[in-house]
């Protein structure tokens, strides 16, 4: 052991340095069964977690629901006898299939309502043991159990292949393009099938571990290599490692100890790291193989309490710029911890390619199943995980490419996939896609950049309590009548208890907000008076207190609260509102009178209403489960639906961007179960969802954030610390889909309020695709979300991410037009630099480089490191030499032969004469 350890630290490892460590988030207080036997019953997809509530049923939750779960509600998947093994597809990671131990095997969708199985097969297999899905073809999954292993067609459900073995299956594996399969028997055999060919074994290994316990073996990526597991005749476990090329002898052999746990073993195959996982441990072995050898990187433990079920996150779920590698998930009694392993950098902002190679994460299948039972052979597809990369870069080969330049491709496309075995194209597969925004970072401000010592009313918990615009932000104010504190921008720190406000006027508290979107000092407020009243602030009246004085107009005619205020998005004096009264009216506030009352079409409370992307259109969502699209000039409802089966009603937004067809309406609800949904809906048609995605189990309302110029959609929720964002994406068919990117958390209390600020504010240099205020009990946070791209292409304005914004500044058209039918001409303003050039008009130069001068300039790295070297150890040497040199007193032992001169071990005493002055006690 101690010459592996000598050859991994000489060896040029980039995974040397590697550690694990226990993350703080966990998934606690769960209901879990624990299997009596050595079943692995735990699996991930980059967005969700599966795991055995009891023998016959399994449970779903999202990879970012951390924290105490007892009480929460989760989608459950039921069977009729106890399950076996189960996996997320690795080409469609809402797919997870599963085996029980009759042998049946079970698709289910995790991204719908329903918990029923999308489809069922029934294979030969008595008495299941597990379940694996082919690495490359979609719809293969292939189960093993009592004297066989069978694979099975998922997707025509007519196509088995059974492998007849003299006695129980252990242990199933496939081959790194799913060609043949690895088996280990309980006859103490491992074999390798083509299971085209059942009837033929392709290789055979007799008794690779002389114990009792059942065998596993394990084929290790696109190499020759199989890893075995097992015990020696005298207990101990063992781990081989053998060339299927001559099995005659083993490559190495390694003990892990007498521990009566099975060791579970997990094979990154992009980066070759094998994490070794003993059931009853708590600690995870690493290894690296190279050169046909395990080379320990870091045995150290992470810690954390004894596993009993481990899987890994697919490298799409990990923080590829914090350089995590792996992460592994351990189930314990009663939760699920997290294991995640980094290796230190010291420069995050770059992409580190020697950790991340392409990685068979692509979520698209290389091939149909059809052309896997047809006798075709592919191997993964290979994607990027570069999240910098701003454009799809195609292979060329170099040899047939004359000219030395070319300009790089930033169309806004998913991260590029390579075929490894084929130079075929594949079609983009757009659901299961990558979006571009998935490493969108959120940066909070430090404390000295925060608003605090606030004292918000949130005495209505109905809509946002803040609103903010690129000047001011204004909230609610605890007190007598209606007060509201306007504040501005840059002035941080701590607001004073005896603060100016704007003294509305309102006999009751403000229930509802929002600055104009033309106009940055005109403030519209809402109150449970039923009435609205309109503002003009000023930096100078925030600054000493308004009231009165800054009314510009009042608007009444409704008969209860009021509860959302929102501005047209092309016309200037535009304002729609909804209140308890189950009405919603549409204003003109330069004459202060009311154009459009559509309350008779609802007969229950008004969640919210949102306007169209044109302004021609309202969307609102009700309390009667109901969603509504509505033309306000013809007081007509247009499409009406119920848009979730929860029993809270929805909230509704459009999101719409500029372009004919770019639009849909987003619902925001609850399942049965009561999980947090959303859904994006045809705004012509409401008879199915376009999507639908579980959230989380929150329970606070959410609120979304659309962001017309990215596409972006930030989703946050009363109560909550984080923020998710999705990207909509609009498909080649014309369907939509909301991919999830990530969220970003936010230290403090939880939230009560949020508000965007537009989009004109966000610095383009820097690649901000948000700035936010967040509101909590008493403190004010502002945020920016990034989009990390290379700090040479920030020199360039992001086209392939920013599109142009509506003006600001120039209303499409005037009231009396939008009354009389016209949408008007919106106008558009771009938000690059005059100074900064176009990323899609970057040309880079590619210096041809021949081999020969390639292969000197590897000999010159190699002589200067080995010069480097015998330079350290040359100085070194000399040290020594000079240290036992003028240190006498440190004698070497050294014999000197009689009547040979010698070193002088005559000791030498300090003294106070010599030391200038000082003495020893000094």
């Amino acid at each position: 052991q101690k010459q592996h350890q000598m050859s991994s630290f000489l060896r040029k490892s980039p995974f040397k340095n590697a550690h694990g460590t226990l993350l703080a988030d966990s998934y606690s207080e769960l209901k879990l069964h624990q299997p009596l036997g050595d079943q692995n019953l735990l699996a991930a997809s980059d967005t969700r977690i599966s795991y055995p509530v009891n023998d016959k049923t399994l449970a779903v939750l999202g990879i970012e629901r951390t924290g105490k779960l007892g009480g929460a509600s989760l989608p459950s998947y039921s069977h009729s006898s106890p399950v076996e093994g189960f996996e997320f597809s690795p080409h469609n990671p809402d797919h997870l299939v599963s085996v029980t131990s009759s042998g049946t095997v079970s698709l289910f969708s995790t991204s719908t309502n329903s918990t029923a199985a999308v489809s069922t097969f029934s294979s030969s297999i008595t008495k299941a043991g597990g379940l694996r899905c082919h690495p490359s073809a979609s719809g293969v999954v292939a189960a093993y159990g009592t004297n066989q292993a069978s694979v099975m067609d998922m997707e025509a459900s007519n196509a088995t292949l059974a492998v007849a073995h003299p006695d129980a299956v252990t242990s199933f594996s496939w081959s790194y393009d799913g060609s043949t399969i690895l088996t280990a028997c309980k006859d103490k055999k491992v074999r390798v099938h083509d299971p085209r060919q059942p009837d033929t074994a392709v290789t055979t290994l007799d008794a690779p571990h002389k114990g009792s316990k059942p065998m596993q073996a394990l084929y290790l990526g696109n190499s020759s290599s199989i890893l075995t597991i097992g015990n020696s005749m005298m207990r101990e476990r063992e781990v081989g490692l053998w060339d299927l090329r001559n099995l005659a002898n083993p490559l190495q052999r390694e003990r892990m100890g007498t521990s009566n746990g099975l060791l579970t073993p997990l094979f990154d195959v992009d980066s070759s790291l094998l994490f070794l996982a003993g059931k009853g441990d708590s600690n995870i072995r690493i290894y690296e193989l190279a050169s046909n050898k395990l080379h320990p990187v870091n045995n150290l433990s992470p810690g954390g309490l004894a596993q009993r079920s481990v899987c890994m996150v697919p490298k799409r779920g990990l923080d590829i710029m914090g350089c995590e590698v792996a992460r592994v998930l351990k189930l314990t009694d009663n939760s699920i911890q997290a294991v995640s392993f980094k290796v230190p950098r010291r420069e995050k902002h770059k992409f580190c390619e020697d950790l991340f190679p392409p990685s068979t994460c692509s979520f698209e299948a290389a091939m149909d199943s059809g052309a896997y039972f047809g006798g075709k052979d592919a191997t993964p597809l290979l994607s990027s995980l570069d999240p910098t990369a701003a454009a799809k870069v195609k292979e060329v080969d170099e040899q047939k490419m004359p000219a030395e330049t070319k300009a790089v491709d930033t169309a806004p496309d998913r991260t590029s996939s390579v075929d490894s075995s084929s130079t075929a194209g594949s079609t983009s597969r757009f659901n299961n896609g990558a979006s571009k925004f998935r490493h969108v970072n959120g940066k909070g401000v430090p404390a000295s950049g925060r608003y605090f010592n606030l004292n918000p009313n949130i005495s209505t918990m109905d809509g946002s309590l803040l609103t903010a615009n690129e000047t001011f932000f204004a909230m609610p104010w605890k007190g007598g009548g209606g007060q509201v504190y306007v504040g501005t921008h840059g002035k941080t720190g701590k607001v004073e208890p005896n603060c100016p406000l704007l003294n509305t006027g309102h006999t009751k508290a403000v229930t509802a907000l929002s600055f104009s979107r033309f106009d940055t000092d005109i403030l519209a407020t809402g109150s449970d008076d039923c009435n609205i009243r309109i503002f003009g602030v000023t930096e100078e009246g925030a600054a000493s207190g308004m009231g009165e004085g800054q009314l510009i107009g009042e608007l009444k005619g409704h008969r209860n609260g009021i509860r959302t205020l929102d501005f047209h998005p092309t016309c200037r004096d535009l304002l729609m509102t909804s209140g308890l009264d189950t009405s919603v009216k549409i204003w003109d506030i330069q004459n202060f009178k009311e154009i459009v009352d559509v309350g008779s079409h609802h007969p229950d409370n008004i969640n919210n209403c949102s306007w169209n992307y044109a302004g021609n259109l309202i969307a609102t969502g009700s309390r009667d489960k109901m969603m509504r699209v509505i033309d306000p000039r013809s007081n007509t409802v247009v499409h009406g639906g119920k848009a979730h089966a929860g029993a809270r009603g929805p909230r509704v937004c459009f999101c719409g961007r500029k372009g004919e067809g770019e639009e849909v309406l987003l619902s925001l609800g609850a399942s049965v179960s009561g999980e947090r949904e959303l859904s994006l809906w045809d705004v012509r048609s409401f008879e199915k969802p376009l999507c639908t995605k579980r959230i989380d189990n929150g329970n606070g309302v959410l609120f979304p954030i659309f962001e017309e110029s990215t596409g972006m959609l930030y989703l946050a929720g009363r109560g909550d610390r984080n923020v998710k964002y999705y990207e909509i994406l609009k498909a080649e068919g014309g369907s939509f889909d909301a991919l999830y990117c990530h969220e970003f958390g936010f230290d403090g209390d939880p939230l009560i309020g949020i508000s965007p600020l537009p989009q004109k504010t966000v610095s383009v240099a820097s690649v901000e695709v948000l700035k936010v205020l967040r509101l909590s009990s008493s403190e004010a946070q502002p945020a920016t979300f990034t989009l990390p791209r290379n700090v040479e292409l920030k020199e360039y304005f992001q086209d392939d991410v920013y599109r142009e914004i509506r003006s600001c500044t120039t209303p499409a058209v005037s009231v009396s037009d939008w009354i009389e039918g016209s949408d008007g001409s919106i106008a558009y303003e771009s938000l690059r630099p005059a100074s900064m050039p176009l990323l899609s008009s970057r040309v880079v130069t590619r210096a041809t480089r021949s081999k020969t001068e390639a292969f000197r300039r590897e000999i010159d790295e190699r002589e200067k490191e080995d010069k480097q070297k015998n330079d350290t150890f040359a100085k070194m040497q000399q040290m020594a030499i000079t240290h036992e040199k003028y240190n006498p007193n440190k004698s070497s032992g050294q014999v000197i032969p009689k009547g040979k001169a010698g070193v002088d071990c005559t000791p030498i005493y300090d003294s106070d004469d010599s030391d200038a002055g000082w003495s020893d006690s000094d």
